[in-house]
Order: C-alpha cells, then sequence, then structure tokens
C-alpha cells in the first residue's frame, strides 16, 4: 500500500516520510460510514506548490461505491509532481462533523483489506482555500497513554505505532474536544479555478 509521504496536505507527518507499510490513526471512522456525509465545498481541483514539488488534490464524490452502508465516500486523487516524475494516490474519504470541527476519515487499504483510517482535521477558508492539518502521532501516543482514547501505542520515536481503538462516538468526542496541539501544522491548498 502506497503511504502518504508523497502527498503535499499530509506531507508535514515526518512519520509517514519514515514509515512503509500502511499507517493509520484507527481502526474506526470519525462517525458510522453509513452516516458519512460527503463534503460538497471540498469538491474540484486544489493546488499546493512547495519549492520543487507542485501537488494536485482532485476530490469529488466516488460513485463506485454505492453502498448505503458506505454513507456518501469522497474519491481523492493526489497527483504529485516532481523533477523525477509523476505519481499518483487514490483514496476514499468519509465527511464528519465533531463538534465545530470538520474531518475526513481516509480510508487506508493493504492488498484489498481496509486496515483502519487517517484523521484530517480541515476548514474552509473562504472559496478558494482549504487547511489540512493531520494527527500529530506523538500528541496521538501521549493522549492514549493517559488514557483520554482506548488505543495502542507500540514502539517509541518515529516507529511508534499509535492506533486508537475506540469506536466511532468515543474518536468523535475526542475529536471535537482536542486542541491545535493533536494535530500537525496545517497545510493550505487553494482552488484551481476551471477554465
Amino acid at each position: 500500500m502506497a503511504t502518504l509521504r508523497s502527498v503535499a496536505l499530509l506531507s508535514l507527518l515526518a512519520l509517514a516520510a519514515a514509515l512503509g507499510g500502511c499507517k493509520v490513526d484507527g481502526v474506526n471512522p470519525v462517525v458510522p460510514l453509513a452516516s458519512a456525509q460527503a463534503d460538497t465545498a471540498l469538491y474540484g481541483a486544489w493546488r499546493f506548490r512547495d519549492k520543487d514539488e507542485l501537488t494536485y488534490v482532485h476530490i469529488g464524490p466516488d460513485f463506485a461505491l454505492g453502498d448505503a452502508k458506505e454513507g456518501q465516500p469522497m474519491r481523492i486523487v493526489i497527483v504529485d509532481h516532481k523533477r523525477n516524475g509523476l505519481t499518483e494516490e487514490d483514496y476514499v474519504a468519509y465527511g464528519a462533523r465533531a463538534g465545530r470541527h470538520r474531518f475526513l476519515s481516509v480510508a487506508q487499504e493493504e492488498k484489498g483489506k481496509r486496515e483502519g483510517y487517517l484523521y484530517v482535521r480541515y476548514a474552509l477558508l473562504d472559496g478558494n482555500a482549504i487547511r489540512f492539518a493531520t494527527v500529530n502521532q506523538e500528541a496521538l501516543g501521549a493522549a492514549i497513554k493517559a488514557g483520554r482514547i482506548k488505543g495502542t501505542v507500540r514502539g517509541e520515536g518515529l516507529a511508534a505505532e499509535t492506533v486508537i481503538t475506540a469506536d466511532p462516538a468515543e474518536i468523535a468526542a475526542f475529536l471535537a474536544a482536542a486542541g491545535a496541539d493533536l494535530f500537525n501544522p496545517p497545510v493550505v491548498l487553494r482552488r484551481v479555478p476551471p477554465r
């Protein structure tokens, strides 16, 4: 399974760059999939530029699933332009609100089997910009160890495996109450104007 290390909106995760394999924040989504809501304000093409890297993020409805158990999934296609070539990654994400915040539960799969979800908090800055922030693994590990959320922590440092095992209602309550210290610094994407 591809990791998210090449994804500009998630590239601030040093952990993702260091780890291979399938990384997840939790085994369950922020809300049950059947109640996941697509956020049409995200639909469109978005761009992130950082030095020698240019990334386009395409977000739209995922018609392939079409199953009521899957709620309203969104498809995210990320095309990363680098000096040594292009990479493309494709994800299914489920929208949710927890408290006053919006979240995506980004499905992570390995060999066709769903392993869990990455949690991404986002805010619409205006019609032309979105701010995304991913979970900081060290802060999540501290929260699990302190008993603020059910989960497991194995290993230490960049090699640590930190996974929330709580149910969606507990995850939503935890994320709604979490402050900015649970998240990595945000990345802002700008809308690509239609031609």
